[in-house]
């Protein structure tokens, strides 16, 4: 096997990473073993070889294709998708250039710029008019830039819900041009796009059902593997049969180092606290759902939301749509306060064995104050896991994620592919 080979495959498991697929080392090295038994020159062999090392679950089969083909190109094919990046990234800088406020730029994430570049001209036009007419006056100075911020925000995501605007699939971007070139593309790939990769934000309320029917499927399979849960064990106990087939390869595939595994005894204790602020209501609505589905085989989870104050989910009754109409939410965030009252209320809850996870763009009034109840609360548990919709290339931007990042191990889960992945990790 050439070297150029080994390399585009272990390139290839980076670019899969980065969508989101779980491939790792072990992986990577099955997968290089894999392709030494195959014709190379027959394409559907090296597709369904690669396909059956790097794939685990059959809800990635669609992403995996497109970034076989997208990745596995001629180079005037490559010399395309570069192209087409520089393209996209002078676009973004254009963007930018527009979006400024008395010639500052508006701090957007690439979330926003990636909308405000869908748009037609005509609807930039109306934001540069907007920006000018709000940039001048005599009275006009630059402490007004936030506000400017939000309603330019809110306004994008009118047009996200309200415009038929092209959903992106999240990437994570590597920093290496070719790799990225093909990330683009893939995340432009408009054949892809479905509600497992769709940003929870843009789902429209005519895919709620269908979003519902994948929640349910997705927590049913993680479901599953928390109720059956093993560890690694040197006892003889029960075969895992895939870490033996795995360490049986070096004997040409007899299983002479049998590997064993025992049952974890214990689940785990969840708290969640979700922000229903307006920014975050949908990303609660569909965590909630899904964690409604792991009620069952975790009887112990309890749930609150919070906008400026902390109210108790039932979630054996939870329904989205009853969440989207209470009047009680969709206003500002202030964590500081709802982590007092369940401090105050429900610190019954907070145990040694208790996994407390927040879900929320860090964005919050008070954010020292929340920080020192979150640490106070941290000294009571077993762990914080915070899941934050923000795009994790984004995050350094932002002073409160670096603050809470100190006490939290956090996940980027703006999609139901992210929070799949990152409650698989961490609860399965």
């Amino acid at each position: 096997m050439e070297n150029f080979l080994e390399n585009n495959i272990i390139r290839f498991v980076q670019i899969l990473r980065s969508l989101g697929i779980p491939a790792g080392t072990s992986e990577a090295m099955d997968a290089l073993t894999a392709v030494q038994h195959i014709d190379l020159t027959d394409q559907k062999q090296f597709h369904a070889a690669l396909k059956a090392t790097l794939v685990k679950d059959a809800v990635h089969d669609p992403l995996f294709n497109s970034a076989f083909t997208k990745y596995f190109v001629e180079s005037p094919f490559r010399d395309l998708q570069l192209d087409a990046k520089k393209e996209y990234v002078q676009g973004m800088e254009e963007a930018k250039k527009e979006l400024e406020f008395q010639e500052q730029p508006l701090d957007l994430d690439q979330q926003y710029l990636d909308l405000y570049g869908q748009l037609s001209e005509e609807s930039r036009q109306q934001f540069k008019e907007f920006l000018k007419k709000t940039s001048e006056g005599k009275n006009v100075s630059p402490k007004f830039k936030p506000i400017v911020e939000n309603v330019i925000k809110g306004a994008l995501e009118y047009h996200r819900t309200h415009s038929n605007l092209p959903q992106l699939i999240p990437v994570e971007l590597t920093g290496e041009e070719e790799i990225d070139a093909v990330l683009h593309e893939i995340s432009h790939d408009q054949e892809m796009v479905d509600l497992y990769f769709q940003n929870m934000a843009s789902i429209q309320e005519e895919d709620y059902q269908e979003a519902t029917h994948l929640i349910r499927k997705l927590a049913r399979r993680l479901a599953s593997r928390i109720s059956r849960r093993y560890k690694q064990s040197s006892k003889i106990k029960r075969i895992d049969v895939r870490r033996s087939i795995r360490a049986g390869i070096k004997y040409g595939g007899t299983l002479l180092d049998l590997k064993y595994r025992q049952k974890k005894v214990q689940k785990p204790e969840i708290l969640l606290l979700c922000d229903v602020s307006g920014s975050m209501i949908k990303y609660s609505q569909f965590t909630l759902q899904f964690m409604s589905g792991l009620a069952e085989v975790l009887p112990r989870m309890q749930a609150f939301a919070f906008a400026e104050s902390l109210e108790k989910i039932d979630l054996m009754n939870f329904s989205m749509e009853g969440l989207a109409q209470s009047d009680r939410w969709g206003e500002g965030t202030n964590l500081n306060i709802s982590l007092q009252q369940l401090l105050k209320n429900h610190h019954g809850l907070l145990k040694p064995q208790t996994v407390f996870i927040v879900l929320s763009d860090t964005k919050t009034m008070e954010p020292d104050a929340a920080f020192r109840q979150l640490q106070f609360v941290k000294r009571k548990i077993k762990e914080v896991i915070w899941l934050n919709p923000l795009p994790g290339n984004q995050w350094s931007k932002y002073s409160t994620v670096k603050l809470f990042q100190q006490q939290a191990a956090m996940w980027e889960c703006s999609s139901l592919a992210h929070l799949s992945n990152a409650l698989r990790y961490q609860l399965g």
